[in-house]
């Protein structure tokens, strides 16, 4: 929980390596974050308990269910529902074999998840861990009963068939309704099918092929069944065999009592479906030179939104022609044709923003509404961050909102709607150290769209801005040696935190120094010196030993003494200091094998222009000092070895991290690393100890 602290005179004693608090300066930015209680489940919750395409959410009366991979031994899990009753109390089961034990699967991140649906007797349906495989099906023997969970993947059709990627939905009538793609490879292809669970009969049939050519794959998106028991059916293409950048996102409408196809403006179609069949079914075509071997544009994931029987629209994830980044799209019918438009512009935020391969889209009332999450490479981890976008109807602009804390590693979302309005959220953050959590979440409906604030803030938040206009970005560098011609000093005043973007000294400077000098005289508020490596361990790689100096009209004056530190972020309180330049004089670079300084950014944060007499010279305090936009460090620091000198320096490699082949490529995430603060006054005592006296100003507050 954060506690805010007013920035008045305060005095903090601290025993040991280094002063260290675990929390950090509150940002300035002012993100909007949506007061919604965040409940955590219960009970474990694997690494692997994440994916883009999968159904693990159900709202049956009062109750809601989770289904979630728990751990069960290196690499593999188990699948557990747990019921969640108005009064806030879970009862959980896992998945019952023949032989009365619970099932127990191969991790596998984006193929062997889970996906339910609650019958209209209350049964329970749990489809799990399939991918390419025979079928994984279980049901309660007890309407409602998680507990009651037994295997009857028998009663499936289609016996022996390679399932993958089960989505599910009920039909007014109670029924449920099952799509899957199968894999006949003989044939060179892979089919969308669906399939139904007949409630009167209780009994499930081969309903039809979607989708189906020779050299292409389908990949399930979507699945819902509307009020008049239409099923609304959405998914991509990609070439036979399998591949993550996809193509060619469709849409159709299934009429059970016809059993025939229409496209979204109601026009009939074949069956199956192929890409190339005539009328709108494409939400989103080729562009530019694209082909079914083209890694951009792509496709990835994709979720709708059906109100009174009537497709509201489609969210999907989409890379440019040349981008290594994907935007939340959103695509509606006109009536005529098909409109695009870009809800989450991700290079626009910023250098190593990205979304991840998640979303979700309801509709209701007057009120449609996104939820994705965003993900921001910070200078100590990856760090992502659940958003919901709102749009009130005839309105083209969108809403952010956080949902929740930002969270280190990636998290993945589903989202439904209760009869009342509510969205009912599933929140898996699989990354979280010490293990993977759950997490529940109910966002009412006003009626009225919010008043939130953009995604720049949010963005923001998630970095840990601090605010206020960083003197040192860009200015004069000079250093005392560089390992190579692509880690240069300048890189530590450029605003962007990455293992691409560092000053790294010379393995025989044992000594190094680095100066950033600006055009003008100034206050300065803190120092922050951020370093490290994140492509290893963090800690043996951060700056050991320095001192932190400012210019002044009396010479070099010293601000901060720092002995043993372990931490990422160091920042040092400059006590509104006027001066022109920052100095780094390290005498221990860091505790690694390869003994050099690793520095990815150092900040001289001016005095807010509130805080003291005047204006900061030579500044804009509209611009945000933490990004770059048009600068993309062209690497992925969260994966491999040491890049600095082309071996492991020393520090433990991140494994920890897996890729899915079809769901997105995933950043090794690591826990973030703490802050430590210095002051002005601080005097270094022997052992390490130091002492603080903090003197904080009105206008910013700390939060721990």
């Amino acid at each position: 929980m954060r506690a805010a602290m007013n920035r008045r005179l305060a005095t903090i004693a601290v025993v040991g390596a280094a002063a260290t608090m675990a929390g950090a300066l509150a940002p300035a930015a002012s993100a909007d974050v949506l007061p919604v209680p965040v409940e955590s489940v219960p009970f474990a919750v694997d690494g692997s308990n994440q994916s883009g395409w999968w159904n693990p959410l159900a709202v049956s009366g009062d109750t809601t269910y989770f289904a979630f991979n728990v751990p069960a031994g290196t690499g593999r899990h188990e699948v557990h529902v747990a019921s969640r009753a108005t009064d806030g109390d879970w009862v959980s089961g896992c998945l019952r074999t023949a032989q009365d034990a619970c099932a127990n699967y191969l991790n596998d991140n984006g193929h062997n998840q889970p996906s339910i649906a609650i019958d209209g007797d209350g049964d329970i349906h749990v489809f799990a861990s399939m991918h390419h495989e025979d079928w994984n099906y279980f049901r309660s023997t007890t309407p409602g009963d998680v507990t009651s969970l037994v295997e009857v993947s028998e009663e499936m059709p289609d016996a022996g068939s390679t399932i993958s990627y089960p989505i599910t939905s009920v039909g007014p009538d109670g029924d449920v309704w099952l799509m899957v793609r199968t894999g006949p490879d003989a044939q060179a292809r892979r089919d969308g099918v669906l399939y139904h669970y007949d409630l009167d009969e209780q009994s499930w049939t081969r309903e039809t092929t979607i989708a189906s050519a020779t050299d292409y794959s389908v990949y399930p998106d979507d699945l819902i069944v509307d009020e008049n028991g239409l099923v609304h059916v959405l998914w991509e293409w990609h070439k036979w065999a399998a591949g993550p950048y996809r193509h060619l996102g469709s849409y159709a409408v299934w009429d059970p009592q016809a059993k025939s196809f229409s496209d979204v403006a109601g026009g009939a179609l074949p069956t199956p479906i192929s890409p190339t069949t005539p009328g709108p079914v494409i939400f989103q075509p080729f562009t530019a030179d694209e082909s079914m071997d083209s890694t951009t544009p792509a496709v990835q994931t994709a979720k709708m939104t059906v109100r009174d029987g009537v497709l509201q629209g489609v969210t999907y994830r989409y890379s440019a022609a040349g981008s290594t980044l994907f935007d939340l799209k959103w695509a509606t019918w006109d009536g005529s044709d098909w409109n695009r438009q870009t809800v989450i512009d991700s290079a626009a935020l910023g250098s190593g923003v990205d979304t991840i391969a998640t979303m979700d889209a309801t509709s209701f009332g007057s009120i449609t509404r996104l939820y994705a999450v965003l993900s921001v490479q910070t200078c100590d981890a990856v760090r992502s961050q659940v958003v919901m976008l709102e749009q009130a109807q005839g309105r083209a602009d969108w809403v952010p909102s956080a949902i929740g804390d930002p969270l280190p590693g990636q998290q993945r979302l589903r989202a439904t709607t209760t009869t009342a309005g509510a969205d009912v959220l599933y929140l898996s953050a699989p990354a979280t150290p010490g293990g993977g959590t759950l997490r529940y979440a109910e966002v009412a409906r006003s009626g009225q769209a919010i008043a939130g604030g953009g995604l720049a803030d949010i963005v923001s938040t998630i970095r840990g801005d601090r605010g206020g206009v960083n003197l040192a970005l860009n200015g004069i560098v000079t250093a005392s040696s560089q390992l190579r011609d692509d880690s240069g000093p300048e890189l530590a005043f450029d605003g962007v935190c990455s293992d691409a973007s560092r000053w790294v000294s010379a393995l025989d400077d044992a000594q190094p120094w680095i100066v950033s000098e600006w055009a003008e005289a100034a206050p300065v508020d803190v120092v922050r010196v951020r370093s490290g490596y994140l492509g290893g361990a963090m800690q043996p790689s951060v700056l050991r030993d320095f001192t932190v100096e400012l210019r002044t009209s009396q010479g070099w004056t010293q601000i901060g003494a720092v002995a043993g530190n372990v931490s990422s972020e160091v920042l040092v309180d400059a006590d509104g200091l006027t001066a022109d330049a920052v100095r780094l004089l390290i005498s221990d670079p860091s505790d690694s094998a390869t003994d050099v300084a690793r520095v990815f950014e150092i900040e001289a944060i001016a005095v807010d222009a509130d805080d003291s007499t005047g204006t900061v010279p030579g500044t804009d305090p509209g611009t945000d000092p933490g990004t770059d936009p048009g600068t993309d460090p062209g690497a992925d620091p969260g994966i491999g070895g040491d890049e600095e000198i082309g071996t492991d320096d020393g520090a433990a490699v991140d494994s920890g991290s897996e890729i899915s082949a079809s769901d997105g490529l995933l950043a090794a995430t690591g826990s973030a690393m703490p802050v430590t603060l210095f002051g002005s006054g601080a005097a270094l005592l022997a052992g390490g100890i130091v002492l603080r006296f903090i003197r904080r100003r009105p206008g910013r507050t700390f939060a721990g």
